[in-house]
């Protein structure tokens, strides 16, 4: 179950990465400062989260946390 939650966070990073690159595109079609900025913004803040999902995995995944599946008592959601 834990990988599955690395894995929906990297496909999200993905999505942020790309929204940026569309944004991009777009500010250099119409001249806008606004959306080159945003663009920047949102690839540099992909880029940043999805090295720190990567560290956390590997560091995770070394200390044996993805070997066995882990039940979860007495928590709500």
């Amino acid at each position: 179950m834990l990988m599955f939650v690395v894995e929906i966070t990297f496909l999200m990073e993905l999505a942020v990465i790309a929204s940026g690159l569309y944004f991009l595109g777009k500010a250099r079609k119409d001249s806008s400062k606004i959306m080159k900025w945003a663009g920047w913004l949102l690839i540099i803040g992909g880029i940043g989260t999805t090295l720190c999902t990567w560290y956390y995995f590997m560091k995770y995944a070394g200390q044996g946390a993805f070997d066995t599946v882990t039940i979860y008592q007495n928590i709500w959601i």
